[in-house]
């Protein structure tokens, strides 16, 4: 009975071996499917190489092309060129307006306001004793007396180009009353103030002072023919028509 028994140990060692060695053999096989393995694992290192790279390739410096793109530079150049639009459109030649304009509607390249500061920066100083406006059969223009420490100066503005076509000088012994464009009176109520007296087309206009009484005096051609002359108090607003 122990015989028996002894015997199927053997055969349970032998086979316990059995599987040891098959075991031994299919970890050997194992390590070799890891070998092929290996291979590729060391594929990803050389992609993850290659991707150092790419990082350092043609992929930034296309983004530095976008950079390039500082293209966005070349607007502003373009927009450089806009501006050099701009001055083409503030071109006074292209807004120059017709002899017979209504200055009542259209406003002039060059405005009083832009024509006192001309004659000022002439002059280098001074205080405006008489503005007005007027067609002269060529262009509009301007007619302007400052006065600065004790000299008279009159001078005659181009409306359309700003420039300065005459500058005169004499010694000041009147002491005019300095006049002023905007205030008590603006030139564009006179005008209203004017028109509404004597409807027609405004051709020009002055300020000025007598006997010590600053007034406009529009110059308007009516409708139905002739012309007519209209004063405007700066203080009282008061009209006074002059056929």
């Amino acid at each position: 009975m122990l015989r028996t028994i002894s015997r199927p140990r053997r055969a349970v060692r032998a086979a316990a071996l059995g599987a040891l060695a098959l075991a031994l053999v299919a970890g050997c096989g194992g390590t070799a499917d890891e070998d092929p393995g290996a291979a590729p694992a060391e594929e990803p290192g050389t992609t993850e190489e290659g991707g150092d790279d790419t990082n350092d390739g043609t992929v930034s410096d296309g983004g530095g092309a976008s950079d390039g793109g500082g293209a966005s530079d070349g607007g502003g150049a373009a927009s450089d060129d806009g501006g050099a639009t701009d001055s083409a459109q503030q071109d006074p030649a292209a807004a120059a307006l017709p002899e017979d304009a209504d200055l009542a509607t259209e406003e002039l390249p060059i405005t009083a306001e832009r024509a006192i500061e001309i004659a000022t920066e002439t002059v280098g100083g001074g205080d405006l004793v008489q503005i007005g406006i007027d067609h002269d059969d060529r262009t509009w223009e301007w007619e302007l007396e400052l006065v600065a420490d004790g000299t008279q100066h009159e001078l005659d503005i181009d409306a359309t180009s700003g420039e300065v076509t005459e500058h005169e000088q004499d010694s000041d012994d009147d002491q005019d009353p300095v006049v002023d464009v905007t205030s008590p009176m603006a030139y564009a109520e006179a005008i209203e103030i004017a028109l509404g007296e004597e409807p027609g087309r405004v051709s020009g206009w002055d300020l000025d002072s007598e006997d010590g009484t600053i007034h406009y005096q529009i110059d308007i051609d009516r409708a139905e023919g002739g012309d007519v002359d209209v004063e405007v108090d700066v203080e009282t607003g008061e009209v006074r028509i002059d056929d």
